[in-house]
C-alpha cells in the first residue's frame, strides 16, 4: 500500500483505488492534504500490468476455445484481481516526476 511522504501515513485500499481513477498525475492524500506523484517506476509497473488481462484472455480463448460466456467471467476474474493488487504496487512521491524530466 502507498504511504505518503510528507506525513508518512499509510493509504487505506478502497481510498488508494477510488483516487487512481482520475485521469491527473496529482493525487492529494487522504490524511494531510499533500499533493503525491506515482514514481515512473510505479507507472511502468501498472502499465505493464495492465495489458497482462487481455494477453491472458486472448491466449486462453485461442488455447482452450472458450465461448463468449467464459471469455467475460475470465475477463471480470482478471480484472477484480488486478484491481485487488493494483494498490501494492503503488509507490508515491512528494515532486512532480514531469517536471523533472529534461526535455532537450
Amino acid at each position: 500500500m502507498p504511504n505518503c511522504e510528507s506525513c508518512g501515513q499509510k493509504w487505506p485500499w478502497k481510498t488508494t483505488v477510488s483516487k487512481t481513477f482520475k485521469l491527473t498525475n496529482k493525487i492529494n492524500c487522504p490524511h494531510c492534504g499533500t499533493p503525491q506523484y506515482l514514481i515512473p517506476k510505479s507507472r511502468k509497473l501498472t502499465a505493464m500490468f495492465a495489458y497482462i488481462p487481455a494477453f491472458l484472455i486472448i491466449t486462453l480463448t485461442l488455447v482452450l476455445d472458450f465461448n463468449g460466456l467464459g471469455v467475460f467471467l475470465l475477463a471480470i476474474t482478471l480484472m477484480i484481481a488486478f484491481l485487488g493488487l493494483y494498490p501494492f504496487m503503488m509507490k508515491l512521491s512528494n515532486e512532480d516526476p514531469m517536471l523533472t524530466y529534461k526535455m532537450w
